[in-house]
């Protein structure tokens, strides 16, 4: 089967250069030639405005899905028989746990829900997400089972990752087994595709409640298909873009993505940022220019990012670069939990130079 071609931001760049022309060129003949505005102005939003004007989202963020324990390992030399780590780090990892740590660490209420064992681990996992204070009260905890884990592996030269992973031996939950009251006062969920046939029942109950669904979609898993149907907002990696509607246009990308049911479609880039889809909007942003450790769980940070966003009402030409900043200041530090911005940090880093 022929592998989908990379989406391409070129084409966008290049309007956008083209729109950046037209501006600088109106700027400079107004420069020149003084005239009164009398156009009613948009209130500029920077980190001085935002600190005035802050205020508490409204609702909780609920995160179904999937928390692990992250291993970090760095070394100049992976292929080795034996290696000495020149860095290693253990910190809370998983799609949903570094989303809804980022949540919380921004400042939104949040709630997460997923099976653990009663291990060492699922203790670590917890604790963790605690610290945040993050609701874990209705967590099950599986009586003599192991944990999720992942242990990753970088390359200290290249910053090239190699992921193990093991769901460890906690059982599925089932949908009868959901808490009645894990949507109360929801503001949004947030789901992963981790056991899909639950999210499922999660995103309809959310449906029926009015409250909004976010799809943190890496890659394409079995139940996908569903979950993108029940998603109001999704987001997703280049690999789930190139699974689910491979072009060689990223707009074309989302577009086709929106055509499945959800409202709002992202595509994280890399390097080269991301790109989102609503409606007939569309926002581009290029990728935060830092030194970057480790982009492990960055993609993660971002949908966090963005559901603190959603929450607090902010429109995608907010919400997007507001995501992308917040995930690129991940990525200074070894690990995504470790890595993961205040607040304060990233309206810093918004503020125009």
């Amino acid at each position: 089967m022929p592998q989908a071609r990379r989406p391409k931001l070129e084409p966008l760049r290049a309007k956008a250069t083209k729109r950046t022309a037209a501006k600088r060129t109106k700027a400079d003949k107004a420069s020149a030639t003084p005239a009164k505005d009398t156009r009613k102005r948009q209130p500029t939003f920077t980190a001085r405005t935002a600190s005035k004007r802050r205020v508490a989202p409204k609702g909780v963020v609920v995160g179904v899905g999937l928390a692990t324990v992250d291993m970090l390992c760095v070394a100049p030399r992976l292929g080795e028989r034996l290696v000495e780590l020149s860095v290693f780090s253990m910190q809370g990892g998983g799609t949903i746990g570094n989303l809804i740590a980022t949540v919380a660490s921004l400042g939104a209420p949040a709630r997460f829900f997923g099976r653990l064992g009663d291990d060492d681990f699922g203790r670590y996992i917890l604790r963790g997400l605690e610290e945040y204070e993050v609701d874990c009260s209705m967590v099950p905890r599986e009586k003599g089972a192991v944990s999720p884990l992942s242990i990753v592996q970088i390359d200290e030269l290249s910053r090239r990752r190699k992921l193990l992973t093991t769901r460890g031996s906690v059982p599925p939950v089932a949908p009868k087994d959901l808490p009645r009251n894990l949507l109360d006062k929801a503001a949004l969920l947030c789901i992963d595709g981790f056991q899909p046939a639950l999210q499922a029942v999660v995103a309809e109950k959310a449906r029926e409640k009015g409250v909004p669904v976010l799809l943190n979609a890496s890659h394409l898993v079995g139940g996908m298909g569903e979950l993108l149907g029940l998603a109001d907002i999704v987001i997703g990696s280049e690999r789930f873009a190139n699974e689910v509607a491979p072009s060689d246009r990223v707009d074309r990308s989302l577009a086709e993505i929106l055509r499945l049911g959800p409202k709002t479609a992202v595509i994280t880039l890399g390097d080269d940022g991301a790109v989102g889809l609503q409606g007939t909007k569309l926002v581009q942003k290029e990728a935060l220019d830092v030194f970057v450790a480790d982009s492990t769980g960055a993609g993660d940070v971002f949908c966090g990012a963005f559901a603190y966003a959603t929450v607090m009402g902010w429109p995608l030409e907010r919400a997007l670069p507001f995501a992308n900043t917040t995930a690129g200041l991940c990525c200074r530090t070894i690990g995504a939990r470790a890595g993961i911005p205040s607040l304060d940090e990233v309206l810093e880093a918004l503020e125009p130079a």
